[in-house]
């Protein structure tokens, strides 16, 4: 009988702190108006698409005005890039690596748009059961 409730006790305590599981629930597009992960839910940034890129040479632009240019995307306000190339003229503040990748998960709570409002993130949002 002392077992049973030695066994009981630390499943509950394991079942307690478990992270629980991820359901399929839609797919999101986001575009720039800012959008927050809702709570019991988790993202995952599959893919940004921007209207127009020309240039190869990892140029970095915020404005929408030069459309030949990369331009951010934002999570809690500090923009990423998706670069290929080296960061070389990154300015401060500018969140670029080599290793900015896809994809990204998010967590509830998080706030994450585009710049632009032709570009665009592709999002699957996925619940999570206890």
């Amino acid at each position: 009988m002392k077992n049973i409730f030695i066994i009981l006790f630390i499943s509950g305590f394991f079942m307690a702190f478990g992270q629980g599981n991820l359901q399929f629930n839609q797919v999101l597009r986001i575009h720039n108006i800012a959008q927050t992960v809702p709570a019991n839910k988790v993202w995952k940034i599959e893919s940004y698409m921007q209207s127009q890129t020309a240039l190869s040479d990892g140029t970095e632009m915020s404005t929408c005005n030069y459309l030949d240019r990369h331009h951010p995307f934002l999570i809690n306000t500090k923009p990423y890039y998706l670069i290929n190339g080296s960061p070389g003229h990154g300015s401060s503040g500018t969140y670029m690596a080599v290793g900015n990748q896809l994809p990204i998960w998010l967590k509830a709570g998080d706030i994450v748009q585009t710049t632009c409002v032709d570009n665009f993130l592709s999002i699957l949002e996925f619940n999570i059961i206890p």
